[in-house]
């Protein structure tokens, strides 16, 4: 009973997963990341938005990004949800989404030059952690680096919207 639970888990969850990362080393990581990548971002203050034109993808940056936090659940609701700068199709980033924002140069927080309300703290991601199915992956800003959090715990949520998929 219990095995076909778990398989039943990991099914649902592949499913409603947008991504696997399976074995990328640093140096792909590396390799990948544009070297000016504040030059492709465009910040509008009038609807607190950063929109980045290298991945097609528009980021909520307003007051909430920076105080609103929840379970993952409500934190994907809340997205769903959202009816915010005159879009209603925002979505909680999957995690390669949301390394797209983040700086590695820079620390406390490691997010890129225009977003303007972020805590230096743990933002939740869609994508799950497939070998840990309790766990959620979520990037902290503090660091810019990838970690787990119980899906009933508490995480900042940052809205995205956009086909990031179009670049891959």
């Amino acid at each position: 009973m219990i095995k076909k639970l778990l398989q039943i888990t990991l099914i649902a969850t592949t499913l409603f997963s947008y991504e696997i990362e399976i074995g990328k080393s640093s140096t792909i990581e590396k390799k990948d990341r544009q070297p000016n990548l504040d030059i492709v971002l465009e910040r509008d203050d009038a609807k607190d938005l950063v929109i980045d034109k290298g991945t097609g993808l528009m980021w909520q940056d307003d007051i909430e990004a920076k105080t609103i936090r929840k379970n993952r659940k409500d934190a994907i609701q809340y997205c769903r949800n959202l009816v915010f700068a005159g879009y209603d199709d925002w979505y909680l980033p999957r995690l390669k989404e949301l390394k797209t924002i983040v700086d590695e140069g820079r620390f406390n927080p490691a997010i890129r030059v225009g977003f303007k309300n972020t805590q230096p703290d743990h933002y939740w991601s869609s994508s799950p952690n497939l070998s840990d199915t309790i766990n959620v992956l979520n990037i902290d800003f503090k660091s810019g680096k990838t970690y787990n959090n119980s899906r009933a715990g508490k995480c900042y949520v940052r809205c995205v919207r956009g086909n990031y998929d179009r670049l891959i």
